[in-house]
């Protein structure tokens, strides 16, 4: 019996004996994941590759804003750069003050910095209208927007500390409206398609158009066609319709603010779809051998809808 009782006891003890640690060999420097390229890299935050890492990406690029939705397009660093550089702007102060989002050189002649500081018309906001979880830019917003005037006061250089060439850029539509023909007034907008409503039974309406160009003269801009249909992308096959130019019309533009309607035309509409949208196409040529179509496939759903008409609202 006391054999047993030892035995007993040593097979206790050896069970009770405290498991040596296994090594775990990615605790081995040499089998240690690497840091990430991003975890590593640190552009200069003067550049436009320290400001889409420490500003853009973190805190403007968020779901529903400048994430490819609207310009600026704050995805990745080219985006930003096409989308900021002597890009014109789409919302201005009540002045008119600005053309451009960025001037190389000149960081109170752009729209961005102001845009950044105050609420340019008393309804848009200070950008960012709302900060990401995990951005800093609360805590460093002084800092980061003196990065921003630095970079632009420096050049406004590219990736690759390139200069932007001289501006040229597309004819720009700044706005449309519609009226009953030989009216006065501008017809509404429907709220949930965007469309300007045509009242039922009329039998034609006047299409306005506001065109400016960054370095032709309206008179001397080429093609000034239109076209409209049913269809949201494809405008190839339908027919081209001359613009007439007139004397300037003061009307409110895409941005809120007055602007100069300088063509028009007349269009039937007696025999349209019900409630069915139709989509308008403006043709315009500057000094350069490219006829721009505005709005284009590439525009944002809201800008193609917002030159737009229906007849009736549902």
């Amino acid at each position: 019996m006391k054999q047993w009782l030892i035995l007993f006891l040593l097979f206790a003890m050896v069970g009770c004996k405290k498991d040596e640690a296994v090594e775990n060999p990615y605790d081995l420097p040499q089998n240690k994941a690497p840091e990430s390229e991003e975890d590593t890299y640190s552009p200069d935050p003067n550049s436009i590759a320290g400001l889409h890492k420490n500003i853009f990406q973190p805190t403007c690029a968020n779901s529903g804003c400048h994430d490819g939705t609207f310009e600026p397009d704050f995805r990745t660093i080219q985006s930003t750069y096409n989308t900021l550089v002597l890009q014109p702007v789409i919302k201005n102060n009540p002045q008119g003050t600005f053309d451009y989002r960025v001037v190389p050189g000149d960081p109170d002649a752009g729209v961005l910095i102001t845009r950044l500081m105050t609420d340019i018309d008393g309804q848009s906001g200070i950008m960012p209208l709302v900060v990401e979880p995990g951005s800093d830019w609360d805590a460093k917003r002084n800092e980061y927007i003196q990065n921003v005037r630095n970079w632009i006061q420096n050049g406004a250089k590219d990736l690759y500390g390139n200069s932007p060439g001289t501006s040229n850029l597309a004819p720009q539509l700044n706005g449309i409206f519609i009226t009953v023909s030989g009216g006065s007034v501008p017809l509404e907008r429907n709220v949930s398609t965007g469309a300007l409503v045509v009242p039922i039974g009329t039998s034609s309406i006047d299409v306005y158009v506001s065109i400016s160009d960054d370095n032709t003269p309206v008179n001397q801009l080429g093609v000034l066609k239109l076209k409209t249909g049913a269809t949201l992308n494809n405008f190839s096959a339908l027919p081209e319709l001359s613009l007439t130019a007139i004397a300037g019309v003061s009307q409110v533009g895409y941005s809120g603010n007055q602007v100069n309607y300088q063509h028009k035309i007349t269009l039937p509409v007696s025999g349209l779809t019900l409630y069915q949208k139709q989509f308008i196409r403006v043709y315009v040529q500057d000094d350069q051998p490219v006829v721009t179509e505005i709005p284009s496939v590439n525009s944002a759903e809201h800008i193609r809808n917002y030159y737009s008409f229906q007849v009736g609202e549902q």
